[in-house]
C-alpha cells in the first residue's frame, strides 16, 4: 500500500503522494471541487485549483492537521461523505473525486485505516457515486464488484509503487478523458515524456511572447479559424 505524508510531515496509507498525476490528468474543466475521501490529499493539494473547493473527511486527527495547515481557499468538512454530498447538492459543473479506503480484497493486510470501508461500505458508495449528476473520478485496485457496478464507466491503468513494489492502480471515470483538462501541469504518461512535453510547450510560449503583437494576433486568429473550441476554452481559464 502506497503511502503519502501531510504536509506536517505525517504518514498517511493509501495516499497519492506518487501517482497524482495520473488522476489529474484525467480531470475535465470544473468550477467546483469535491474530494470525498481526503486523508493527506496530495490531489487538493497540487492540482489547479476550482473556484470552489471542498475536502470531506471522517479522521478528527486529519481534520485537526488539515486546519492548521491547508489553504484558505478549501473548505474542510467532518464527517461521513455518502451523508454529506446530498447536502451540497452536486450538479453539473462539479467534480467528485474518490480515493477511499482500498476495497478489502485488493489488500494485503486486512485493516490500515482508522475509518475502514466494508465491501457493503464499497457497495453504498458505488450506490451514490453512480447517482451524481456531476463528472467523478473514482481510483484504487481492480476489484469484482467495481468492475460489475462501473462496466459503462471509463477505466484507466497505470503503474506506480508502493513502499516495497511496483503495482497497478485503476482510475473509473464516468465520462471519456478527453483533450480538454482542467490542469494541464502533469501531461504526460512518466517523468521523462512529462519533461519532453514541458520543453516543447516552453518553446511553444517562448516564440509567441516574442513575437510582434501582429504576428501574435495572427497566430491566435488562426487558431480561431481553425480549431475555435480550443480559443473558447482557454478563455474560459481566466473568466
Amino acid at each position: 500500500m502506497a503511502t503519502s505524508f501531510l504536509s506536517d510531515g505525517t504518514a498517511y496509507p493509501g495516499g497519492k503522494g506518487r501517482s497524482y498525476q495520473h488522476i489529474i490528468n484525467v480531470m475535465p474543466p470544473h468550477s467546483r471541487y469535491i474530494e470525498t475521501h481526503l486523508g493527506a490529499g496530495a490531489v487538493m493539494r497540487t492540482k489547479r485549483p476550482a473556484k470552489i473547493n471542498i475536502g470531506i473527511e471522517m479522521d478528527q486527527r486529519v481534520i485537526e492537521r488539515w486546519r492548521r495547515i491547508s489553504r484558505s481557499d478549501v473548505q474542510i468538512i467532518q464527517g461521513d461523505a455518502l451523508q454529506i454530498l446530498p447536502r451540497l447538492a452536486v450538479e453539473n459543473g462539479d467534480l467528485v473525486y474518490c480515493d477511499p479506503p482500498f476495497h478489502p480484497a485488493t489488500r494485503r493486510r486486512p485493516r490500515s485505516y482508522r475509518h475502514d470501508l466494508s465491501a457493503a461500505d464499497h457497495e453504498r458508495l458505488l450506490d451514490s457515486l453512480t447517482a451524481l449528476p456531476c463528472h467523478v473520478v473514482l481510483s484504487g485496485y481492480a476489484n469484482d464488484l467495481y468492475e460489475r457496478r462501473l462496466a459503462a464507466w471509463t477505466r484507466t491503468d497505470f503503474r506506480t509503487r508502493t513502499h516495497a513494489r511496483a503495482v497497478t492502480e485503476s482510475i473509473w471515470t464516468n465520462f471519456q478523458p478527453g483533450p480538454v483538462l482542467h490542469d494541464y501541469s502533469f501531461v504526460g504518461r512518466c517523468f521523462r515524456e512529462r519533461e519532453r512535453m514541458r520543453r516543447r510547450i516552453d518553446a511553444l510560449r517562448s516564440r509567441l511572447t516574442s513575437a510582434s503583437d501582429l504576428e501574435r494576433n495572427a497566430a491566435l486568429a488562426a487558431l480561431a479559424d481553425t480549431q475555435p473550441q480550443t480559443i473558447v476554452t482557454a478563455a474560459e481559464r481566466i473568466r
